[in-house]
């Protein structure tokens, strides 16, 4: 009977250790797996098309910006978006969280200074879509908000997008 319950012990300690392990790998280790497994976490080179938001037809020529990802949900963002001349934009923090299995909202906000002050902020939120391949994304509808330094709202627009994964 003691043998029988040993054997049966043993037998459940292997199937604890097994299960912990791939528990262990499953979580522990994102983005050092298969290309799938990191989601949206790392750094991104996305062009960026600013389009009016009743027509769709864009607007000015498309730009580049930078994008990580970090876990845990945290965003960092810079741009090239020549717009900003002569106000300086500082980067856009923000966060992120996945809402489906290759999808993802994220959320950041910029200061824009003149002069040294505080001029306007703007927050940018978008859905982003991963489809099948994990080392690019779109996000064909983002909102771009900008507001004065009260909180008020001073004017919306809207972007589409195309993320290639930095490695």
């Amino acid at each position: 009977m003691k043998s029988h319950i040993w054997k049966a012990a043993a037998v459940l300690t292997a199937v604890c250790a097994l299960v912990f392990s791939l528990v262990h790998a499953a979580i522990a280790k994102p983005g050092h797996g298969d290309a799938d497994e990191r989601g949206l976490e790392g750094t991104w080179v996305v062009t960026v098309t600013q389009h009016d938001c009743s027509s769709g037809t864009p607007i000015g020529v498309p730009f580049e910006s930078l994008l990580t990802f970090s876990l845990g949900g945290t965003l960092t963002e810079t741009t090239s978006n020549p717009m900003f001349f002569p106000a300086l934009r500082g980067p856009g923090h923000g966060v992120w969280n996945r809402t489906g299995w290759h999808t993802y909202h994220a959320s950041s906000l910029a200061f824009i200074t003149m002069s040294g002050a505080l001029a306007k902020t703007q927050k940018i939120t978008q859905t982003i879509d991963m489809g099948a391949d994990p080392d690019s994304f779109v996000a064909t509808d983002a909102s771009v908000q900008f507001f004065d330094p009260a909180g008020n709202l001073l004017v919306t627009g809207c972007a589409s997008a195309t993320g290639k994964r930095f490695e």
